[in-house]
């Protein structure tokens, strides 16, 4: 017999991102502009919710989680303190890729213990860009700090990639991530970057 779906469940899924009987969390943009669609991506709403959610979770059980995501990416403090929440759950995390995991998104994809992609979603990866205003002794310090980000993004993303291909060079990941470099589901395995494509056991 089917299980029966308990309608307040599926309430707070659609309401708060977090389904609790699969232990299952939905990490997408809060909101779509009406102007021109654009997402809002990784900002602090995302931030608070998964933090909270992902808490939840592993409070209650350290039975796995599954994270699904589309997201183009966002700021970059509130991406990496969703990365940081994940990495410190002691439950196993899988992120199911539905759409993309861009910049900040492809970043808290790394986070994960498995990294799931679908057949046509996507990953791209770059060193993020900078928005200062104010005294130039502000765009300094920021400029001091985006390179501190960077080299640490360099060390983490080299790290996934040596797994799969450890003669993969430090220089290489630079150059790609240079520029924005889209990579498929099955570019982003090949690569390291993600685990396995979502339903390629079926296309054998």
């Amino acid at each position: 017999m089917a299980k029966r779906v308990n309608r307040d469940e599926i309430d707070r899924f659609h309401d708060y991102g977090l389904y609790v009987p699969s232990r299952t969390i939905y990490m997408g943009s809060e909101c779509v502009s009406d102007t021109d669609s654009s997402d809002s991506g990784t900002d602090a709403i995302m931030a608070e919710k998964m933090i909270k959610n992902v808490n939840i979770l592993d409070s209650a059980s350290q039975e796995p989680i599954v994270i699904i995501m589309n997201n183009p990416g966002g700021d970059v403090n509130h991406g990496l303190a969703i990365y940081d929440a994940i990495k410190v759950c002691r439950s196993h995390v899988t992120i199911k890729v539905f759409g993309y995991a861009m910049s900040m998104g492809s970043i808290i994809l790394m986070s994960a213990d498995e990294r799931h992609m679908s057949k046509m979603s996507s990953q791209m990866i770059h060193y993020g860009t900078m928005a200062v205003d104010g005294h130039a002794k502000t765009t300094y310090k920021q400029a001091d700090e985006n390179k501190r980000i960077d080299k640490w993004m360099e060390q983490m993303y080299l790290k996934r990639i040596q797994e799969k291909q450890p003669d993969f060079t430090l220089a290489r990941l630079q150059r790609m991530l240079d520029h924005d470099t889209f990579l498929t589901a099955e570019e982003s395995v090949e690569l390291g970057l993600a685990d396995k494509v979502i339903g390629e056991e079926n296309e054998q």
